[in-house]
Parts: structure tokens; sequence; C-alpha cells
């Protein structure tokens, strides 16, 4: 049902754009209510862009959002656990980012 795509578990029904969006864009593709939007932005889990008085969301906060959704719409994960998971995810990527510059630093002491 579902498949690791771009570093998330997105449906495979979803295509998630790489530019900004809008506040009705994300609500409309996402069969949000306006509501829960703002409590995913409350809660700190999407943080929108504000452009001339309105509202975006970049390709970031969309990945976010649509994990977000499966976990709660498909797998009845609650809000603490989503914070637990994203807070996971986040500290996952940190340490693979790291073991990836390490991989890349020249060893000086073999010469």
């Amino acid at each position: 049902m579902f498949h690791y795509e771009s570093e998330i578990w997105v449906s495979r029904n979803l295509s998630i754009p790489d530019h900004e969006v809008s506040t009705d864009w994300v609500l409309q593709h996402f069969s949000l209510p306006r509501r829960e939007l703002r409590v995913l932005v409350k809660e700190g889990f999407v943080t929108p862009v504000e452009k001339e008085g309105q509202e975006f969301f970049d390709s970031s906060a969309l990945k976010t959002i649509a994990l977000v959704l499966v976990l709660r719409r498909e797998m009845g994960v609650n809000l603490a656990g989503i914070e637990i998971i994203l807070h996971l995810k986040k500290q996952i990527h940190w340490h693979i980012s790291r073991a990836h510059r390490r991989s890349r630093v020249p060893d000086w002491e073999d010469d």
C-alpha cells in the first residue's frame, strides 16, 4: 500500500510538487480541514512561508503533512506519537548526513 519515496512514506497516489503551494492547495489536495492544518502548524510539525500576507507551504512541509496524515489516518498514531516519530526521523537524517560527511573527508594520517 505504501512505498518509500524521497525519504518519506507517502501514498502512491500523491504527487508532491517541488515548489511552494498555497494553503488552499494543501487543503484541497490533502482533503484536509483548515482546522486540522492549523493544528499541524500550532504543534510545530510544519511552518508556512508568508508572502504578501498569504501562507504557502514548501515541498518539505508538504512531505511532512503527507507523512503526518498517513500516520494519523491510516495508522492511528496520535499527535504525541507523531511528534516522537518526526523527532526520531530528524535525528536519523542528521546521523546519516554526518556519516556521509565523515566518509568524504580524506584521512590525512595515512600519508
